[in-house]
């Protein structure tokens, strides 16, 4: 995958982690789907591959017509190692298996990265091999903000003293999240989301099966973030959109819609389900807060555009102002709460709190 933007993020990078100067550890930060991950994938595979040149470096495009861009490119490069949340699935430790995938366990961090015993279980340090083809290997931990404090604290050592030739890249949506130790030893670089014109060569670099108004409106809904353009697509958020943003107008009218919440329930739960059924590594758990995230930014960007076209309407750019808040107050409490029905009913009986020309309810 190609890396369209961020041009000021390739120039650190550039002098940085792809020079002979490089740090070993880096954090990549940025809103989610703009390319963190696409990028760090990208700088491992320039990294690993023995046959990289400077004009490979400068153009921040990894060599195809090499044996190990080949297994990079196929994502069977025996280097570059891809630490996920997903990964407690296939742990031998049942415990680990068997819970929710909110966080990145201890006991991923040490079979995949840093080695150690975990309740019985002793895992060689992948970290500490030498590399498979001699040159140089690399760890990307995706979402690392899910990393705890004690997952963090044992990689610190790890990220202090690293092993020759090895480099780590933790992508996260929120540095602020790691310990002011693991942000002292990494150098950061911050992505943000890409330009009109930058989502344009993006989408005309690609092919997509859908019509033009379910594209038109993923194109809308990313706002920057080619990602959730994807993600609006394989997910049918045009079709969320249909049955949901009616139901944002009435409330802005001052109605009602009693099956809101429930119908909001169940899209996040078809979802889950079908995520599951379609992907062995993925839990139910998982595919739903997914969901939970992508509606949410829905109902994000439906209350944004009323937002924009109501500008000379005092009253009602700020009730919409403030049903914007209220979303991102209860953002994080929805996807971490337990019973997402609950949860779903409260936002939407604040929203209709926040909407209503009354202020209340009608």
């Amino acid at each position: 995958m190609t890396l369209i933007g961020h041009d000021s993020v390739r120039a650190a990078l550039r002098s940085g982690v792809l020079s002979s100067r490089s740090m070993p550890a880096w954090i990549f930060g940025g809103p989610a789907g703009v390319g963190k991950r696409t990028a760090a994938e990208q700088v491992a595979a320039l990294i690993v591959d023995p046959e990289t040149t400077q004009a490979d470096r400068d153009a921040f495009i990894p060599r195809t017509d090499s044996h190990s861009g080949v297994l990079s490119q196929a994502g069977t490069h025996p280097d570059i190692h891809l630490v996920t949340k997903e990964l407690a699935l296939e742990s031998p430790i049942r415990e680990v298996r068997d819970r929710k995938l909110r966080t990145i366990p201890v006991a991923v961090l040490r079979q995949q990265v840093i080695g150690g015993a975990v309740d019985g279980h002793v895992f060689e340090a992948p970290a500490y091999m030498k590399p498979y083809h001699g040159h140089a290997k690399v760890f990307i931990i995706d979402e690392a903000e899910l990393l705890g404090n004690e997952a963090q604290n044992l990689l610190l050592k790890t990220l202090e003293e690293p092993p020759p030739n090895t480099f780590f890249i933790l992508v996260t949506t929120r540095p602020d999240t790691l310990l002011p130790t693991v942000l002292s030893r990494c150098q950061s670089v911050l992505f943000g989301v890409l330009s009109a014109n930058e989502m344009s060569r993006w989408q005309e670099s690609h092919t997509f099966e859908s019509g033009p108004e379910e594209l038109a409106f993923a194109m809308e809904f990313a706002a920057g973030a080619p990602g959730h353009v994807i993600a609006a697509l394989d997910e049918g958020l045009h079709e969320w959109h249909q049955k949901i943003d009616p139901m944002l107008e009435e409330l802005l009218c001052g109605g009602y819609p009693a099956t809101m919440a429930t119908d909001i329930a169940k899209l996040i739960d078809d979802s889950a389900t079908a995520a599951e059924k379609a992907k062995a590594q993925t839990s139910k758990e998982a595919a739903g807060q997914r969901a939970t995230r992508l509606m949410v930014s829905l109902l994000g960007t439906g209350l944004r555009t009323r937002l924009r076209a109501s500008l000379e309407d005092a009253d009602r750019a700020e009730r919409l102002a403030t049903a914007i808040e209220v979303l991102v107050d209860s953002e994080r409490r929805i996807a971490a709460n337990v019973n997402r029905k609950l949860a779903l009913s409260g936002l939407v009986s604040s929203l209709a709190q926040a909407l209503s020309p009354r202020g209340t309810i009608a």
